[in-house]
């Protein structure tokens, strides 16, 4: 996997915070991650960022909604999208779709998802033993410390932590989708990663404006050989005791 280390700076230690940690574990009763590659210049699209929506309460899930830059144009330029998106979902797709990537393009534990919704979502990969946890100071910035183990494979297996937001909507004014309003859930603000196993601490700049009520930190660990996704704990920062809210 490439390093996609948007808006995010690792830190060699972590300063304590004012405001109350919140820590999450992952073991074998792990969450699913899924991905969804999309844009607000894509017509066929909406109607799969409103299928990501449904899954936003349900438990079990943890959705990332990556918007890619290769639909953005001089009528409209997606505000999330980002080269960082797409090389991501390059990567992804060299796995099992021998590198074709399209909008929207769905996967689930890091495995293509092909003619979803109708077909069964792809076999998860089994989370074996490995465990990850993270911890998060919601302060001016967001601070997490991220410690994952695994007794197989640690050499190919990789740590990333995203920062998501959530009720976000736009009414696009060209391209495709021009005259519509769009809403997103579980949109990527920020992508810090990978990381080798062990336990690191990473700092997350957040966007302007980003509303901390809304957003979510998502960590997960990926086999970096076969783009398994093996483990997964999220953080809803309105969890979060004294967290800020701009």
């Amino acid at each position: 996997m490439h390093a996609l280390p948007l808006l995010a700076t690792p830190l060699i230690a972590l300063a304590t915070a004012a405001s109350a940690a919140c820590v999450a574990r992952g073991d074998a009763a792990r969450i699913h991650l899924v991905e969804l590659y999309t844009s607000e210049g894509c017509s066929s699209c909406p109607p799969a960022e409103r299928w990501l929506s449904t899954l936003r309460d349900k438990p079990g899930y943890a959705g990332l909604e990556f918007h890619v830059d290769y639909w953005d144009s001089a009528e409209w330029r997606d505000p999330y999208s980002d080269a960082r998106h797409t090389a991501r979902q390059k990567a992804e797709a060299k796995f099992a779709l021998q590198g074709r990537i399209y909008t929207p393009q769905v996967f689930v534990d890091g495995r293509a998802w092909k003619n979803w919704p109708k077909a069964p979502p792809p076999q998860a990969p089994d989370a074996g033993d490995v465990t990850l946890s993270m911890e998060l100071e919601a302060g001016d910035t967001l601070e997490a410390t991220l410690e994952a183990t695994a007794a197989h494979a640690q050499e190919d297996y990789r740590m990333y932590v995203a920062l998501t937001e959530d009720g976000l909507a736009n009414t696009i004014t060209g391209g495709e989708n021009r005259g519509a309003t769009l809403a997103h859930d579980g949109v990527v603000r920020a992508l810090a990663g990978p990381f080798a196993l062990g336990r690191t601490g990473v700092r997350l700049e957040t966007p302007a404006g980003l509303r901390r009520e809304h957003a979510n930190a998502v960590a997960f660990v990926q086999d970096e050989r076969r783009g398994d996704v093996v483990q997964v704990v999220r953080v809803r920062l309105r969890d979060c005791a004294g967290a800020p809210t701009p």
